[in-house]
């Protein structure tokens, strides 16, 4: 098998720093301000030289969003391993993701900003929604006995946790304790949520 050249060694490098000079930018400044030529300027090359791995700011913030998505996900996975219910892995992963890198998790969902019709990025968000809808059919089998949509079930949930994380991030809500367990404010909210699933289905 042929070695790659070095060339090609020091594209996938660049393409890497510049990757990771724009996570630098976006976890101080925000989403808005990752630019092509903010990037550039703190990787110490020229304004074009983006241009090889990325044809606009749209692409360099989508493969930014998959990465994002890959992080979290990986949460998920490392929270699901020590913990019977990968419903609440999800749900509590989105939330702690969101406050300790609220920047990338706001450019996750910034439609704007990101090509949600990009390929990758939504097989990975589909096969994760479904994942998470899974969990929910495995944690309550007899939720749709009822007549109930388990996707409306499934929505409610993950916008519950959305919501909240963006009043945690922004600050319009305070870290609280639930005054009847002493669990975090979240900790509490899930198990009220995910218990009432639960109940509502005999189990």
């Amino acid at each position: 098998m042929p070695k790659p050249s070095s060339t090609h060694l020091h594209q996938a490098s660049l393409k890497t720093s510049l990757i990771e000079r724009a996570f630098a930018i976006l976890d101080q400044l925000g989403p808005n301000g990752v630019t092509i030529r903010a990037v550039a300027r703190a990787s110490g090359v020229s304004h074009a030289a983006p241009a090889n791995h990325f044809a606009d700011r749209r692409q360099l913030q989508t493969e930014m969003a998959i990465l994002i998505l890959d992080q979290l996900l990986s949460d998920v996975e490392r929270r699901s391993s020590v913990e019977t219910d990968r419903a609440r892995a999800y749900l509590l992963s989105l939330f702690e993701y969101s406050q300790s890198w609220p920047h990338r998790y706001d450019l996750l969902w910034r439609k704007d900003l990101v090509n949600w019709e990009d390929p990758q990025l939504a097989a990975n968000l589909e096969e994760a929604y479904q994942d998470f809808i899974q969990s929910l059919i495995r944690r309550s089998p007899r939720v749709n006995s009822g007549g109930e949509d388990i996707e409306t079930l499934g929505t409610a949930l993950w916008a519950m946790v959305h919501g909240y994380a963006q009043l945690r991030s922004t600050r319009i809500f305070e870290a609280r304790t639930d005054k009847a367990t002493g669990e975090r404010r979240i900790d509490a909210m899930l198990s009220l949520l995910l218990g009432a699933v639960f109940v509502h289905s005999g189990s």
